[in-house]
C-alpha cells in the first residue's frame, strides 16, 4: 500500500529540496486543503477514537494513518496495516484474529493474529468496504468488546488497538444498499478525514514531485538535481487520475531515463507529455482569476528556479508585489507545512 510521508531513511531527501522543511514527521502538503486534512489528523491523534480515512485510490490515505499514529499516545507501540480487499473471508478471519492449532488445515500451530500484533499501537484497515457481511459482523463486535477470539477457540483474549479504516469507497452508498453495516459504519466513522484527490491540491504537485524526485534519485544512485522549465509546467498541467501514486512512479520512471541532471519533458510518460493546460473556462464556468494568476506564478517561479527577481521581471511585476503574493501563497514567510501524502 503506498502513499507519501517519507519514512525517516528517506526525509534526507526531503531535506535536500525542501528549504523549509520545519515539519519532523517527513510530510509535505502546501496546499490549503492538505494543510487542513494535517491540522484534523494532528488534533484527532490526541485522542483514542476511531477515525475513518476516505480518499481516491493512491491520494496517500495510509500516510495519513501513518501521521495519526506518529502524533497519538500509542506512537511507542505498532503500527499494522492490512489490505482487506486482497485476502479471501476466511483467511481475512485467521489474519486479523489468529487461530488455534488444527483449526484449520495447515493450522500447524497456535497463532496470534494482527489485532494482538498491534496491541497498544494502531491497526489500519485498509479497503473496509471489501469486507464480507460475516466479517463486518466479526468486527463490529471486536470494536464494542475490545476482545477478539482466535479461529478455532472459545476463548476471548482483551486487546487495547486503536483501530483506523480507510476506504476509496462512498460507505454511506453501500448502507443504503445494503452492503455494509450502518452499525459498523457509524462505529468506525467516529471521526473522518477526508483525503483530496491531488488534483485539488495543485500547490503540492512540484513540491512533492521534487521529493519523491530527490528519493527515486537516491535510491537508484543517480545525481538528479531536479526538473526543467518545461517538465515542471507540464507536471502542473496534467490532472493526476492516478493521485500521487502516479507521480511517484512518474519521477521514478524519469529518474531512470533522464539524460542529464535534470528531468525534461521528453522524460516524463506519455500521457503527461500530451496533456493539455486545463481551460480557463470549463463548461460554461470560468475558473476563478486568482486562481488562474497563481498556478501561473507558482510555475514561473519553478521555472526560473525559485529566483523571485527573474520571474517577476518575466511576469512584469514589481519584485515586492510578487513577495506579497507568494506569501499570500503560503510559498514564503511564516512556517511552513510540507508534506508528501
Amino acid at each position: 500500500m503506498n502513499s507519501w510521508i517519507l519514512p525517516s531513511t528517506d526525509r534526507r531527501a526531503l531535506a535536500l529540496v525542501a528549504q523549509h522543511a520545519e515539519e519532523p514527521d517527513g510530510i509535505v502538503a502546501k496546499s490549503d486543503r492538505m494543510q487542513q486534512v494535517v491540522d484534523l489528523t494532528r488534533r484527532v491523534a490526541k485522542v483514542d477514537a476511531t477515525v475513518l480515512i476516505t480518499g481516491e485510490s493512491g491520494s496517500g490515505k495510509e500516510r495519513i494513518a501513518r501521521l495519526l499514529h506518529e502524533e497519538s499516545t500509542r506512537a511507542a507501540g505498532p503500527f499494522i496495516a492490512i489490505n482487506c480487499g486482497a485476502i479471501t473471508e476466511t483467511l481475512l478471519e485467521s489474519e486479523l484474529f489468529g487461530h488455534a492449532r488444527g483449526a484449520f488445515t495447515g493450522a500447524a500451530s497456535d497463532r496470534p493474529g494482527l489485532f494482538e500484533a498491534a496491541n497498544h499501537g494502531t491497526l489500519l484497515l485498509d479497503e473496509i468496504g471489501e469486507i464480507s457481511p460475516g466479517m463486518q459482523v466479526k468486527l463490529l463486535r471486536v470494536l464494542q468488546e475490545r476482545e477478539i477470539r482466535r479461529v478455532g477457540e472459545n476463548k476471548s483474549r482483551p486487546v487495547d488497538v486503536r483501530v483506523v479504516a480507510a476506504t476509496n469507497r462512498d460507505l454511506s452508498h453501500g448502507v443504503a444498499g445494503g452492503a455494509f453495516r450502518q452499525d459498523l459504519y457509524y462505529r468506525l466513522k467516529v471521526v473522518e478525514l477526508q483525503v483530496p484527490p491531488l488534483r485539488d491540491r495543485r500547490d503540492d504537485v512540484l513540491p512533492l514531485a521534487r521529493v519523491l524526485l530527490a528519493d527515486a534519485a537516491t535510491r537508484m544512485g543517480r545525481k538528479i538535481s531536479g526538473l526543467t522549465p518545461g517538465a515542471a509546467d507540464q507536471l502542473l498541467r496534467y490532472e493526476w487520475p492516478g493521485n500521487v501514486r502516479e507521480l511517484e512512479n512518474a519521477m521514478e520512471r524519469a529518474v531512470a531515463l533522464a539524460r542529464s541532471n535534470r528531468v525534461d519533458l521528453e522524460d516524463l510518460p506519455e500521457e503527461i507529455r500530451e496533456t493539455f493546460s486545463p481551460p480557463v473556462v470549463i463548461r460554461g464556468t470560468a475558473r476563478p482569476l486568482d486562481e488562474v494568476e497563481k498556478e501561473h506564478i507558482l510555475a514561473a517561479l519553478e521555472m526560473n528556479s525559485g529566483n523571485q527577481r527573474r520571474t517577476a521581471e518575466q511576469l512584469r511585476i514589481g519584485s515586492a508585489t510578487l513577495y506579497r503574493k507568494l506569501k499570500s501563497y503560503g510559498v514564503i514567510g511564516g512556517k511552513q507545512t510540507l508534506v508528501c501524502s
